[in-house]
């Protein structure tokens, strides 16, 4: 008996999952089929056509179809999907006003084969949703599941179409979701407008993640904003970079000019060489600084260069220069001083 690897959609709007067909079953894109899904059997449509498992895959353990369901039970999930869960959502949350709990619902599941309903949620902290549930089994007559997920699987679980006009990535294709951080887009040059990063879950983007090697990669081949530059026997500083149309803009007395990439670095060879008046362990600091720390990174500065304040000196210059001063006096006089 051979098997195949299909792809079947449990929700709409919701991420394909792969499963294991065998081959007694006939079935097509479009049919439906019913699968196991969270150790539960539901209905799904399936989205591909079977092709034969590849080697790859073979030890790899993924879930069955069970079996194709008739007309009848069809149906029943058809109307159920339609009718019964979204009207569940509206009685739990008047079971949530009532309780006075502070959460959200995102989804009901009801898998009518095991007369079970499972409630998706997300709140900001752990809730004591036990008297909740009993208020709910003894509304459905079901048993009842409560499980708390965060608003970017919130976001998935729903569906929907980002700011690219595509369905969004985390009900399309994501498996998981790295960490996104605010230093993805400043290295992409992107406007810090919170409505142009953010996704519907609020968060940032999980698309900045996608290039960002790239450009982190590309900057290292580019000068850094304050770099001294020579143009047309002209003195100036680097402005900023183009990674995309690969050009550099430079600031000369009172004029911005922008020049391709390979005719600034001609015309200054040295631009590597940390000649924007920042020491070495500065620069260091700047590449791996994370947005986390960057509100505390003045003060890293403050205590590196003190040359920046004016030449006034750090307090921890100035305490080294006291000891220094009390070793010499108590090696000259032979009094011992407190510290």
């Amino acid at each position: 008996m051979d098997d195949f690897l299909v792809e079947a959609r449990l929700r709409d709007g919701a991420k394909p999952k792969r499963y294991t067909l065998s081959d007694e079953f006939e079935v097509g894109i479009g049919d439906w089929v019913v699968v196991t899904d969270e150790e539960e059997e539901d209905c799904a449509v399936l989205t591909s056509r079977p092709i034969p498992l590849p080697v790859e895959w073979e030890d790899i353990e993924l879930p069955r179809i069970v079996e194709i369901p008739d007309d009848t039970e069809i149906e029943k999930t058809r109307r159920t999907r339609s009718e019964r869960e979204p009207e569940a959502i509206k009685k739990a949350y008047e079971r949530v006003r009532t309780r006075d709990l502070d959460m959200k619902l995102v989804q009901a599941r009801y898998f009518q084969r095991s007369n079970k309903m499972k409630f998706h949620f997300t709140a900001e902290n752990r809730i004591d949703f036990r008297e909740l549930v009993k208020d709910l089994a003894s509304i459905f007559h079901a048993r009842i599941e409560m499980r708390q997920i965060g608003v970017r699987d919130a976001a998935g679980v729903v569906g929907g179409y980002g700011i690219c006009g595509q369905e969004l990535c985390c009900s399309r294709f994501l498996t998981g979701f790295d960490p996104i951080t605010i230093r993805m887009a400043k290295d992409q040059n992107l406007a810090l407008n919170p409505s142009k990063i953010s996704g519907c879950c609020g968060r940032l983007l999980c698309c900045l993640k996608y290039e960002h090697e790239t450009y982190a990669e590309a900057k290292r081949h580019y000068p850094r904003n304050g770099t001294s530059a020579t143009w047309d026997n002209r003195q100036g500083r680097v402005n900023g970079i183009n990674i995309l149309k690969e050009t550099v803009s430079l600031a000369l007395e009172s004029q911005v000019i922008e020049i391709p990439l390979e005719q600034f670095k001609r015309e200054n060879p040295s631009w590597r060489h940390p000649s924007s008046g920042k020491p070495a362990v500065e620069e260091q600091l700047e590449e791996t600084v994370d947005e986390a720390s960057l509100e505390s990174l003045e003060d890293t500065q403050i205590a590196i260069d003190p040359s920046e304040s004016g030449g006034e000196e750090t307090s921890g210059s100035t305490g080294r220069r006291r000891r220094r001063r009390r070793r010499r006096n108590r090696g000259g006089s032979g009094v011992e001083e407190s510290a």
